[in-house]
């Protein structure tokens, strides 16, 4: 496909970062043209609620997000970025061993991190009575002893190197957005001071500008947790 001329391109989400924030990234800083169409958030999320059974809207499985690449449907946040890696060339201009590793290191980006970092916005809701200093501890736990197996396994790829010499790709946007969404939920708990390497990607990551201007310009939360910004503030208290 001609980046310059594919079929339109719609991005539906909620207005927040949650599992879609990296798919924007990616279209933005590859130059495509997209319509980056946002369900409006509110506490009884009527806006959701009144397109939720139209699966035209909602895909097959009535969730978001979803991707319309002309009259194609694909919903589901790692199929789509998998439709969009190959529908794009991104694949074909990957190694069988590059891809492979692609695939990997975006799984492992939502399942070990965001992933987790959801649950932990919304367990005070979600599960009632729930011990959130004991979630948030052990989360963050979890998450840098995760960031020391990702940062070796780049180093041991040559992440950083390879990517020098090609465009930026999904697995990029999905880590540099998880990375930035774990600095703002932990604040002063967290930092990249043991993950030199990651520290240095997060820091030189060529599309950041790109990303950062897009927080800017479209600022929404990371889910669409109400009163999310409480929860946050409450975490690193209850981390202090």
């Amino acid at each position: 496909m001609q980046m310059l001329n594919h079929p339109p391109i719609t991005l539906r989400y909620f207005d927040a970062r949650g599992r879609a924030q990296f798919l924007r990234y990616y279209l933005l800083t590859r130059g495509l043209r997209f319509t980056d169409e946002r369900v409006p958030l509110s506490a009884d999320f009527a806006a959701w609620r009144a397109m939720r059974e139209d699966r035209s809207l909602a895909g097959p499985f009535q969730k978001l997000p979803v991707l319309l690449l002309g009259d194609q449907l694909v919903a589901e946040t790692l199929p789509i970025a998998a439709f969009l890696h190959e529908r794009l060339g991104d694949e074909a201009s990957l190694s069988g061993e590059d891809n492979l590793r692609h695939v990997m290191l975006t799984s492992s980006v939502y399942q070990d991190v965001m992933l987790p970092l959801g649950i932990l916005l919304w367990s005070d809701i979600a599960f009632a009575g729930a011990d959130l200093r004991a979630l948030a501890t052990r989360t963050l736990e979890r998450l840098q002893q995760h960031l020391v197996a990702v940062e070796r396994t780049l180093l041991e790829w040559q992440w950083v190197e390879r990517a020098r010499d090609r465009p930026v790709m999904l697995a990029d946007c999905a880590l540099w957005e998880e990375l930035d969404v774990a600095l703002r939920v932990f604040g002063a708990h967290l930092t990249l001071d043991a993950t030199p390497g990651l520290a240095q990607s997060y820091r030189g990551f060529p599309a950041r500008a790109a990303c950062e201007q897009l927080l800017r310009e479209r600022p929404c939360p990371i889910t669409a947790r109400p009163g999310e910004a409480d929860a946050i503030a409450k975490i690193q208290a209850l981390l202090s």
